[in-house]
């Protein structure tokens, strides 16, 4: 998946929240779903766009749930973590349906990290002996199948396949 025409100074230059710019931007009724996000106050719309995405292309309601945890998780780390020398963040969402998936991914502009580079968590010591951190990861791993990461020209790519059920129309 990538950008297209629809580049990201156009994106990143529009005003409102993401869910008015998925809507004025008319992507609702598309195959795409696009949209930059700031600040953790935008992920919540986010997510509303993401079920509302779901919504129009009639998907299966345990799809929409695991594309909207890994995108809260990956785009609240990213957001958080991403910019530690305080650049301005850029962070684009980008959603798909494409015959029997959805593919998603999510492109930042902040500090090099691979999430899929992570250690697996200790889910058998107490949770006063695990290490903080590495839950949202594990999660992720549990509910994609099919989950990508690259570095490309100072951006990070997390690329996300979720296969729609063949009995599903």
């Amino acid at each position: 998946m990538n950008f297209g025409d629809w580049g990201r100074e156009q994106l990143w230059g529009r005003a409102g929240s993401p869910t008015r710019l998925m809507l004025t931007m008319g992507q609702i009724l598309d195959d795409n779903f696009r949209v930059a996000v700031k600040s953790l106050s935008e992920i919540d719309d986010v997510l509303a766009s993401i079920e509302e995405f779901g919504q129009w292309h009639k998907l299966p309601v345990e799809i929409v749930f695991h594309l909207q945890l890994a995108c809260d998780e990956l785009l609240t780390n990213a957001v958080s973590y991403g910019f530690p020398d305080g650049h301005p963040p850029q962070i684009y969402l980008l959603i798909s349906r494409k015959n029997n998936t959805i593919e998603a991914e999510i492109v930042d502009n902040g500090i090099p990290f691979n999430p899929l580079a992570q250690s697996e968590p200790d889910l058998t010591s107490s949770l006063d002996d695990r290490k903080i951190g590495g839950l949202g990861i594990h999660f992720i791993r549990t509910v994609i199948s099919d989950l990508k990461y690259h570095r490309t020209e100072g951006w990070n790519h997390i690329e996300m396949v979720l296969p729609i059920p063949s009995d599903f129309p």
